[in-house]
This record gives structure tokens, C-alpha cells and sequence, in this order.
């Protein structure tokens, strides 16, 4: 799978930017500070790998991380560099919060960067087109003691090749892209009022508390998000203890698994049985 076709998922970013309020930040920093299980980041390092709108890199630097930002997208790295000029002007000189264009499938681009305290690649190594290359190389990245905070579509069979072919298919051509967008958005509409009723909340401006995201632009985002890969939990917790790092814990929520792994630790069971089926896919 190339990267001939590929979803401008940094133009979407540029869209969501205009959406960001104070409260979503608010959202996206209680969000890390979840997922990292601590309410500071001082005096640590943290790579965002692949940036996308640099929302977690703005909640990271909050918290008092050095920040390093990378995207493939030269639009997510525009719209990174302009929501760092806008609420953290101190660092434009690069001080605290580096912002570059870089590919995690470019080895001597991430080796130039050195390692991190904290790894977070939220949502975006399936989409390189190599998950397996890619899930190495951001590996690469974490310190001993150090943390890899990711989040990748999981397998789910017919289904996952379903919608392989629809994102194929929104990304052939502007026509096809508003016909599939007009009858998905038009299902995500009925659905998103009936839990509204059902709820009694209105759940359109409620999905901003899922880490400070856009209905809207979240939806986009998943239409278009090609290449896409998918993946088995067992068969990513395999890969990475391969490469030195354990699991310590493990979420399934929505359409992705999303895992803490560190580097050197022992999981404590999570995912240790010796008699799963073995992926050929995860023994790269």
C-alpha cells in the first residue's frame, strides 16, 4: 500500500482550527493528562508523531513538556506552527515546542531526533501506508523507562475491509467524496439526534468532550483517512515486547485499541499467553 492516494488529512486540521475553543484545550489537556496518568510533564520530553492539528503538542506543552512536533502533512504542520503562534507564542523560536515536517517511515529523520520521556501516536500510524514500519520506528523513539502512548484501528474483519473500500473510493475523486460524505453525514445526523432524545443532551456539542474533538471534522477525518491498516491487539502488544517494551495498559474503545507501553517494564500479565495465533503481519 503506497502513498499515491492520500486523504490531505491537514487541510481537515486547518478547517478544525477555526473550531478550537478554550474548552476543547481544556478537554484535550484532562485527555493526556488521563492517558499519561499524571497532571505534569515537567522536565520531560515528548514527541508528538504525527501532529495532525498539534492539539495534544499544546496539551503537552501545558502540562511542561519540551515538545517535539512532527507531521508527513505539510498542512497539519502549518496548522501546529499556527496554533503554537497563537496560544504559546514564547516557543516560536523553538525553544520548548519544536515543530518540523518529518516522516516516521524516514529513518535517519527519526533517528535525528533523539528520544523521549513520552512517545504519542494517537491515530496515525495506520495511515502511513507501513503500520508494522511505522510502530518500529516510533518504538525507536522511547527512552528506557520512557512511555509509548498509541492508538490504532482495530481488526475488524469484514467490516474493516468494507470501509477500506469506501475510503478508497472518497478518495478517487471530489464527486464521489461529496456523494459518500452527503450519506454518511446524513446517517451521523439521524443517529447522533436519536441519542440526543435518548439521552436528553445534545449530543452534537456533547462530542467535543472526547478530547476536545469536532463532530464535523471528526467524521471527515474517518471518511477520508487513507491508507488505512488495521491491526490485532494481541499482535501489537507481541510486536512491542519483542522490541523491549511491555504493556501496562490497554483500552478498547470505539474503533481503536489504544495501548501504554513502557520501555523496560514488566506488563504483569497483560496479553502474555504463549498460545495466541501468531500474525505474519507482526513478525517483522
Amino acid at each position: 500500500m503506497g502513498r499515491s492516494m492520500r486523504f490531505p488529512f491537514g487541510r481537515n486540521w486547518r478547517r478544525y482550527l477555526d473550531t478550537l475553543t478554550p474548552e476543547r484545550i481544556a478537554v484535550a489537556e484532562s485527555s493526556l493528562r488521563e492517558v499519561c496518568g499524571s497532571d505534569t510533564l515537567a522536565g520531560s520530553t515528548f514527541i508528538d508523531v504525527g501532529c495532525g492539528s498539534g492539539l495534544f503538542s499544546l496539551a503537552a506543552r501545558r502540562m511542561g513538556a519540551r515538545v517535539v512536533s512532527f507531521d508527513y502533512d505539510s498542512d497539519s504542520v502549518a496548522c501546529t506552527r499556527q496554533l503554537r503562534a497563537r496560544h504559546a507564542p514564547h516557543d516560536t523560536d523553538d525553544s520548548g515546542w519544536k515543530v518540523m515536517r518529518g516522516d516516521v517511515l524516514d529513518g535517519p529523520f527519526v533517528a535525528s531526533l533523539g528520544q523521549a520521556e513520552t512517545v504519542y501516536a494517537f491515530g496515525v500510524l495506520h495511515h502511513t501506508g507501513a503500520l508494522w514500519a511505522a510502530l518500529d520506528a516510533a518504538i525507536s523513539l522511547v527512552k528506557e523507562g520512557g512511555i509509548l502512548h498509541v492508538a490504532l484501528y482495530k481488526d475488524r474483519g469484514f467490516h474493516s475491509r468494507s470501509w477500506l473500500k469506501v475510503k478508497r473510493a472518497f478518495n478517487s475523486s471530489r464527486w464521489a467524496a461529496a456523494s459518500i460524505a452527503a450519506v454518511y453525514f446524513s446517517w451521523r445526523a439521524a443517529f447522533t439526534c436519536l441519542r440526543s432524545i435518548k439521552r436528553r443532551e445534545n449530543m452534537f456539542a456533547s462530542y467535543a468532550k472526547d478530547r476536545g474533538m469536532h463532530w464535523f471534522h471528526d467524521g471527515i477525518d474517518w471518511l477520508g483517512g487513507y491508507p488505512f491498516e488495521v491491526s490485532a491487539a494481541d499482535d501489537v502488544i507481541r510486536f512491542c515486547r519483542k522490541r523491549g517494551l511491555s504493556a501496562v495498559a490497554f483500552r478498547s474503545i470505539g474503533l481503536m485499541n489504544h495501548y501504554t507501553l513502557v520501555r523496560g517494564a514488566r506488563a504483569g500479565g497483560l496479553f502474555d499467553r504463549a498460545d495466541r495465533p501468531r500474525s505474519r503481519r507482526a513478525d517483522a
